[in-house]
């Protein structure tokens, strides 16, 4: 999924859906601390979009919910408002012909294009964003007694006022995220443990200062976010890893004593 987002972010503390911002584990550098704290930031927002984006796939549903609990066996495409987000989908359903079906047929629908459009707030214990973004993806692998579907997919949208919370320190950006969903493989039919088998969700981000001494700055982050088959998913920031538990949209630093 190809994901364009505008965040403004103000500090971030390990706690539910956040990611410490330091690793005590580092050397006290000042530079290596600045950037661990952004990488931190920018975890942040990627394991809650990823959560997100794993529920739009028709995966579990978290802690905190994002809508999408209907039954696959007939593969709802309604639209809803749920936990401050107004989402409207759009679907297509082809068989295996690639012909243009009226509507979804367990037996012979193939495959379905989504086109989502998700508006509205988060809020979260240490951290909140308006958002507006749109999906294109493709779900594969739904004729016959298959126990997978397959997603792929592209988007666009942005994310604004995105405030984390630190109790020591105030920071805040501009974030822009362009970024790929491939192959996530998840297990049908949808069970509350049916976490996708495997498959990623890889993001590029622009990340500029607002506000203090490095304000206008900016940098990149690479992120990709892996997935197991658990609710336990690996993320990677600029190299470092952080373990996402997607059922609470948390993450926190891989290693030992993290």
């Amino acid at each position: 999924m190809q994901w364009i987002h505008r965040v403004s972010a103000v500090g971030v503390l390990a706690a539910l859906a956040a990611c410490s911002s330091t690793d005590p584990n580092s050397a006290t550098n000042p530079s290596t601390a600045a950037d661990q704290t952004v990488n931190a930031d920018v975890a942040t927002v990627a394991t809650e979009m990823g959560a997100q984006d794993v529920e739009a796939m028709h995966g579990p549903g978290g802690a905190f919910g994002f809508g999408f609990h209907a039954d696959l066996g007939h593969f709802g495409c309604d639209s809803i408002s749920h936990f401050g987000l107004t989402v409207v989908r759009t679907c297509t359903y082809t068989d295996t012909s690639g012909v243009v079906q009226a509507q979804y047929d367990s037996n012979g629908t193939a495959s379905v294009a989504v086109h989502t459009e998700i508006n509205g707030s988060i809020d979260r214990v240490r951290w909140s964003a308006t958002v507006n973004r749109t999906t294109d993806l493709v779900v594969s692998g739904l004729g016959g007694a298959n126990t997978t579907m397959t997603w792929n997919g592209s988007g666009s949208g942005a994310s604004s006022r995105v405030r984390q919370v630190d109790s020591t320190d105030t920071r805040e950006y501009d974030m822009t995220f362009t970024g790929t969903i491939t192959n996530v493989v998840i297990p049908v039919p949808r069970t509350s443990t049916s976490w996708p088998l495997s498959g990623t969700i890889a993001r590029e981000v622009t990340v500029t200062y607002v506000g203090g001494p490095k304000d206008g700055t900016t940098v990149q982050r690479s992120t990709t976010l892996e997935f197991n088959g658990t609710q336990f998913a690996t993320l990677t920031v600029n190299g470092e890893t952080f373990q996402v538990d997607l059922a609470r949209r948390s993450c926190h630093r891989d290693g030992p004593g993290r």
